[in-house]
């Protein structure tokens, strides 16, 4: 998990904090180049596909959409049942 501020205090804002079955381990990431978001910008202005297909990010929001209907139905009906 990419955290911006450590939980146990270190200084800096560039932290990988990796727990698994062998223990947990704090990475210094503030020399990693983080390039997704260029990526992504280009892509919108290019038409490019570097950081993500096209057919990845609709799925994503068509997953979105329709967490959100069954979840605005499930509050209909939890207030029906009143």
């Amino acid at each position: 998990m990419r955290k911006y501020i450590d939980v146990v205090g270190r200084p800096g804002i560039d932290h990988l904090l990796l727990v698994d079955g062998k223990g947990r381990r704090h990475i210094d990431c503030s020399d990693c180049d983080l390039p997704y978001y260029r990526s992504l910008r280009a892509d919108i202005f290019d038409r490019t596909e570097t950081a993500m297909p096209q057919a990845h990010c609709f799925k994503v929001c068509e997953l979105a959409l329709r967490a959100q209907d069954v979840a605005s139905r499930g509050s209909e009906v939890s207030r029906l049942a009143r």
